[in-house]
């Protein structure tokens, strides 16, 4: 079907801290992805620090088309770059998204961090801002 046509993909949206103070979370903490499937991770930032998607296992297993770079976040949000390759790590600004398109290849349990530090020096994963994503 459609679905699995090369130019549809399945859109996921993962938000990094909240507007309403919860800054350091991934919401949701878990993803899961089937082996094959054709996704774009819609990484928004509607917290007002900097936060990092990091997950070099996921990275490994997935074979990646294009990050594309946008102005904001949610319906209103317009692509501002591409990237080509693979994203070793996703550094969002406040108020803006990345979405990463790619085809997970091979099925494990991956972490997911934030390796941004806070002005005491812990890394944002450090106080809590960690998920898993399972490619099944």
């Amino acid at each position: 079907p459609e679905e699995n046509s090369p130019s549809k993909s399945q859109r996921v949206i993962l938000s990094l801290g909240s507007e309403d103070n919860h800054k350091r979370l991934f919401h949701p903490d878990g993803l899961i992805f089937e082996k094959g499937k054709r996704y774009t991770l819609v990484i928004e930032n509607p917290s007002n620090e900097t936060h990092e998607f990091d997950s070099p296992g996921l990275v490994a297993a997935a074979r990646s088309s294009q990050v594309n770079v946008l102005d904001g976040y949610g319906g209103t949000a317009l692509p501002v770059a591409i990237v080509v390759g693979s994203p070793d790590e996703l550094v969002v600004s406040p108020g803006g998204t990345v979405e990463w398109t790619f085809v997970p290849v091979k099925a494990g349990s991956y972490e997911m961090i934030c390796d941004v530090l806070d002005q005491n020096n812990k890394t944002h994963t450090e106080l809590g801002m960690k998920g898993t994503i399972i490619v099944r």
